[in-house]
């Protein structure tokens, strides 16, 4: 299982088209995440490059990052 999949199966099961989960809710299904994912918005871009391997989870769930907000450590989703 790769480090990411824990969420994309969190994503799968959600019956909403938008959810907002915290730092520390993905950090409680994925480990701790890099510091990058912290203070770097590209990090929750919505890219299918083979080092991305966090959005392909996502995007692989059928959702994408809507808005990061690392000020407040939260990440909105929407479905694709």
């Amino acid at each position: 299982m790769a480090k990411y999949d824990p969420l994309a199966e969190h994503l799968r099961g959600l019956t909403v088209d938008r959810v907002i989960l915290s730092f520390a809710e993905i950090e409680e299904l994925v480990g701790t995440l890099p510091r990058s994912a912290l203070d770097d918005r590209t990090w929750w871009g919505n890219t299918h490059h083979k080092s991305r391997v966090q959005a392909h989870a996502w995007l692989g769930a059928g959702w994408k990052v809507e808005t990061p907000e690392l000020e407040s450590g939260q990440v909105s989703f929407v479905r694709a």
